[in-house]
């Protein structure tokens, strides 16, 4: 039953969307041979119940200026810090909240987390490229070589650097300053990332009494985090702060303003909520007065504008990412 269900699911996409969820089966496959090691080095550090991320990473109190629509989107200064980083190449999101992850599981509530891990280690020890999941190897080419390690620091680097751009300083650089080394002992900053009337406070693992909202910790340790996109972690993100608000269990609606204005999340990203459905990471109450492309039926005729509810299936995340996702794509 559930198998006829995802079918039918996927029959719902036009034929280049198809094309799409087909590349990213190709993607999966290549990076599941590196997933268990990054969770099971993450997993060594520590096992908190959740990971707790304070709602300004996620929700501007204040709306974005200006006129705004799926269209047009507010500009990347105008977001929250998670939606302004969203990038389909790039790991900058995923990596800032695996290492909120492994501040958590190193420091306790309140405390300012030390960073002594080493971009790259040896032996037995744990280095920041081995908590990411991505499918590199052995580059040979004439009298130039590139090890697998390199390539991964490379990735690190590249996400550092986003991390720690003017207009999202959500990351320090102690040693920006010497030729060599200029990203080790990185320090992360405050969720909610660069500010125009202040300087950036250091990121400090938050108390109870703080405006949070708690992502499930097998988000990180069952390999979810390296195989989420970012438009589907920015949603879930999104549903997992409104939910924290709610009564637990509780079907919860976004309006279209309350999306765009504070959370700077568009159509493209909102329709993740049907992949996430797939992989049995959320519920979904459709609105049936809605076309596949989400404009109203007879809109204009009487049609009347309805919001789709969701409810976060938390237990989802107690699956294993990479078989769950092959399954419900059609790609075991």
């Amino acid at each position: 039953m559930v198998m006829l269900k995802l079918n039918l699911f996927l029959l719902s996409f036009p034929a280049k969307e198809l094309a799409r969820l087909d590349r990213r089966v190709d993607r999966l496959v290549v990076t599941e041979p590196f997933i268990e090691g990054a969770a099971a080095k993450l997993r060594a550090l520590g096992r908190p119940r959740a990971v707790r991320v304070r709602s300004r990473f996620v929700y501007q109190s204040q709306p974005a200026p200006g006129d705004v629509s799926d269209r047009r989107l507010p500009p990347r200064r105008h977001r929250p810090p998670a939606t302004r980083m969203l990038n389909p190449r790039g790991i900058a999101l995923r990596f800032y909240l695996i290492a909120l992850c492994a501040a958590q599981m190193r420091t306790k509530a309140g405390g300012r987390p030390s960073n002594d891990l080493p971009l790259i280690a040896g032996g037995d020890d744990t280095g920041w490229i081995d908590l990411i999941a991505v499918p590199v190897e052995t580059q040979q080419s004439g009298n130039f070589s590139a090890s697998r390690s390199s390539k991964k620091q490379r990735q690190v680097v590249s996400a550092l650097r986003s991390l720690s751009a003017t207009d999202v300083q959500l990351v320090h650089l102690p040693k920006a300053g010497k030729k060599s080394g200029k990203y080790e002992g990185f320090q992360l900053c405050d969720e909610g990332g660069v500010r125009i009337d202040g300087e950036v406070p250091d990121y400090f693992v938050p108390k109870a009494t703080e405006q949070t909202f708690n992502l499930p910790i097998g988000l990180f340790t069952n390999g979810w985090i390296h195989l989420l996109e970012d438009t589907e972690l920015a949603f879930l993100m999104m549903i997992a702060h409104v939910s924290q608000q709610s009564t637990p269990g509780e079907w919860i609606k976004i309006s279209s303003g309350s999306r765009l204005l504070h959370y700077g999340i568009g159509w493209d990203a909102y329709e993740a909520h049907k992949t996430l459905q797939a992989f049995g990471l959320l519920d979904v109450h459709v609105d049936e007065n809605r076309h596949e492309d989400g404009k109203v039926k007879d809109y204009g005729k009487g049609g009347q504008t309805r919001l789709h509810a969701f409810r976060l299936r938390r237990d989802g995340f107690d699956e294993p990412a990479a078989a769950t996702i092959k399954n419900a794509l059609g790609g075991s």
